[in-house]
């Protein structure tokens, strides 16, 4: 009788240790939640950046898991805020697992870590209420696969005799058949002035404008949508020791001008394991807002439709680009079913 008793206790015990710490709440659409957290877990959250303290991240998504089942390929954090913090990135990507090789990452798995069995990918960190609908969340997503494996360099300001620098994970003064999610320009634009001078039309380093653009020919093959095959030749500048902005153009000048084609992207990354036939192209995405208030009717409401609007499998009406808009209909992200 006392073992039973004692088998009681300690199971009620491992129970409490597990419960879950926060109400969540699923939006009557089942398409979004939300988290609420006490006004000073919420305060720290954002002043001291938590989400980049990895016990205090894991420990959410713990509980996050006490929830929900392990269905979820991504779980984006949006914090119920009309202004970001100006202490806080616009967004940030942590990856959590990957078998993907061809992209010079490692296969590692830190799921476990997360309440995750095996199937998380990666967290992400959405600093104002919006920006699922205009960015940066699908620049943030690109991180899952790049830019890992291409040298890009970048320089801070305009100027002459610059020391250009690395600029991984963004292209930086990388061209592409339009510009990309990670930055670059328009490979088209360039115009080589003879004696390492350069002109090309304005871009971005590490950003072209959040979900305004979709992904370009190299990021779609990086994520898996296409082949090798589908990247038109670009180059990519090195020893960047100038740059001069006369808008709608930029003029720079480098000494180091490398040109890839799908043979030496292969050369350079490996082969894509799984390639374009068979590696998962359909995800399924939870979105939760964090909140230190409970989320008004209207505030959810809101939150429902952004998240409608990034995982729907048509144009999403805007202006802007969603998930399956942005991978040129290759690519799907389910947020509904939860």
């Amino acid at each position: 009788m006392k073992k039973l008793l004692l088998f009681i206790v300690a199971a009620l015990f491992f129970i409490q240790i597990k419960a879950q710490t926060h109400t969540i709440e699923i939006h009557s659409q089942n398409r979004t939640a939300s988290l609420l957290m006490s006004p000073a877990e919420y305060a720290s959250w954002k002043n001291n950046d938590d989400f980049n303290n990895s016990v205090i991240r894991e420990a959410l998504f713990q509980d996050i898991y006490q929830k929900f089942d392990d269905d979820f390929d991504f779980i984006f954090l949006i914090l119920n805020e009309d202004t970001r913090p100006n202490n806080l990135p616009f967004g940030q990507l942590m990856q959590v697992s990957n078998t993907v090789t061809g992209i010079v990452i490692s296969i590692y798995d830190e799921t476990a870590n997360y309440g995750s069995a095996g199937k998380l990918q990666a967290v992400m960190h959405l600093t104002q209420k919006d920006y699922l609908r205009n960015g940066p969340a699908l620049h943030e997503l690109m991180h899952n696969w790049g830019n890992f494996g291409i040298p890009t360099e970048s320089v801070n300001a305009p100027g002459t005799n610059l020391n250009s620098f690395n600029f991984q994970p963004h292209w930086g003064f990388t061209g592409g058949n339009t510009p990309g999610q990670l930055g670059g320009f328009a490979q088209a634009s360039l115009i080589d002035n003879g004696g390492g001078s350069y002109t090309v039309n304005e871009f971005g380093p590490n950003a072209n404008g959040g979900n305004a653009i979709p992904y370009n020919e190299l990021e779609l093959y990086l994520m898996g949508m296409t082949p090798v095959s589908s990247v038109s030749n670009f180059d990519v500048f090195t020893d960047i020791t100038s740059l001069s902005i006369n808008l709608p153009t930029f003029d720079f000048e480098a000494s180091t001008r490398t040109t890839y084609t799908p043979a030496s992207l292969v050369a350079l990354l490996g082969a894509r394991v799984p390639n374009v036939a068979i590696t998962q192209k359909d995800f399924k995405l939870l979105t939760i807002t964090l909140t230190d208030t409970p989320l008004t009717p209207a505030e959810f409401d809101a939150a429902d439709v952004f998240s409608e609007e990034f995982g729907r499998n048509a144009s999403d009406g805007w202006s802007s680009y969603n998930f399956w808009e942005a991978t040129n209909d290759l690519g799907t992200i389910e947020t509904g079913n939860l």
